[in-house]
């Protein structure tokens, strides 16, 4: 399925902010700790290396608990905060060890020069989400995200995407909180509605059984 720019503009305000708010609950927690974060770095270049390391890992796990809330709204209409934190929970070390290896490379590449941290967030920023959508090892989840981004049919506009977040990013003061919204508004609602299974892989949902009596 081709990629619709003015959904992924659109559609993720419109689920977050009206139909389904609790979307948004990583994203503050993120945010909250990107200012803590953001403040330490204040205090040497020793510290905004550190702080910066810290937010892309944070970051990341927070993304991948989004997608989980996007994935569940994509096939129930509802998502729930109870069920995905007991995913979040059961996937903590993976996820973790993700989170700590995409975060560390993107954040790298960008410290170093723009242009490493672009191809890296390129071949990377899915890769959460394809872990906890499609329930695959930590590599396949960065096979398939390289493959997602590479289609011929998703790469530029997965480009202009990531450009527009990175560019809202440099905005004095606030761009950086922008940057994350927008990151986690749009990046996960990308790849759930259109990665490339027809059916997404979500929780299932317990089912109560019936006792007959005779």
């Amino acid at each position: 399925m081709k990629i619709q720019l003015y959904n992924v503009f659109v559609e993720p305000f419109k689920i977050a902010f009206s139909k389904e708010p609790i979307i948004l609950i990583p994203l503050f927690i993120s945010i909250l700790l990107t200012i803590i974060f953001d403040i330490i770095g204040q205090f040497g270049p020793v510290a905004y290396f550190v702080s910066v390391m810290l937010t892309g890992i944070f970051n990341t796990f927070f993304y991948a608990w989004t997608t989980i809330l996007y994935n569940e709204f994509k096939e129930y209409e509802k998502a729930d905060m109870r069920d995905s934190f007991a995913r979040i929970k059961k996937l903590f070390l993976d996820i973790t060890i993700l989170s700590i290896f995409v975060g560390f490379l993107i954040s790298i590449g960008f410290m170093a020069f723009v242009i490493p941290g672009i191809i890296l967030a390129l071949f990377l920023i899915f890769s959460p989400c394809v872990f906890v959508v499609e329930d695959v090892s930590l590599a396949d989840s960065i096979r398939k995200s390289f493959s997602f981004v590479f289609k011929a049919e998703h790469f530029f506009q997965i480009l202009i995407v990531l450009v527009a977040i990175f560019l809202l990013g440099l905005i004095p003061y606030i761009g950086v909180y922008i940057s994350t919204l927008l990151e986690f508004l749009w990046l996960p609602y990308l790849y759930v509605y259109y990665h490339d299974n027809n059916q997404v892989v979500a929780p299932q949902k317990p089912q109560v059984k019936e006792n007959k009596q005779d």
